[in-house]
Parts: C-alpha cells; sequence; structure tokens
C-alpha cells in the first residue's frame, strides 16, 4: 500500500476511534469538510502544519498517522496511552479527595 493509502486509512481509523465525524474533526481542525473528506479519499494531501494538527485532535502522535500495518500495534500503543492518561487523571482525583477529607496532608 502506498504512504498516501496508509496516512488515509489511519486518519479514517483514529477519526472513527475517537468518535468523530468528518465535520466534527474539520472543525476543530479549523478546515473545511469536504477537504477533510478529500484528504481521507487520496485526492488531496494535506500539509505537514496540518497533519500535525489533526494528529493533536485526535490525540495521537503524528507518526501514528504513517504506520503502515495495524500489526504493528498502534491500537495497544494508543489504548496504553489513554490508559496512562486515565489513571494519572484518576490517581490525582483521589489524591485529591484524601487531602480534602484529611486522610493526607498537603
Amino acid at each position: 500500500m502506498s504512504l498516501r493509502g496508509i496516512f488515509t486509512e489511519n486518519l479514517k481509523f483514529y477519526r472513527k476511534n475517537a468518535g468523530l465525524s468528518q465535520q466534527q474533526l474539520a472543525e476543530k481542525a479549523d478546515i473545511a469538510t469536504n477537504y477533510l473528506s478529500e484528504i481521507e479519499r487520496g485526492l488531496k494531501f494535506p500539509s505537514v502544519e496540518l497533519i500535525e494538527r489533526l494528529a493533536e485532535e485526535l490525540d495521537i502522535p503524528p507518526s501514528f498517522l504513517f504506520i503502515g500495518d495495524k500489526a504493528d500495534g498502534k491500537e495497544e500503543l494508543l489504548i496504553k496511552k489513554r490508559n496512562s492518561e486515565f489513571c494519572k487523571k484518576l490517581l490525582s482525583t483521589v489524591s485529591d479527595l484524601l487531602k480534602e477529607y484529611g486522610f493526607l496532608s498537603n
């Protein structure tokens, strides 16, 4: 598969994984919905700056958009990253509650 094909497949995968429509992602990335559609169909290719914005809005490293084989573990990396972020937020919340109720000192 060509690099463009890999990119378009991954962009669609991560957009859908994030639960976003083309319109929602386009709005977040400040581009026209029809332009995003053309990118996902391989008719247009975005600038490096737009690739970075799209990746940021999808909460993934830009390199994930170019990994060619799903067996490379990109889904697993994404899950680990999100689990790690969730655990940090959870720990912070629990810590704040324990401090608030006097179980931990500041």
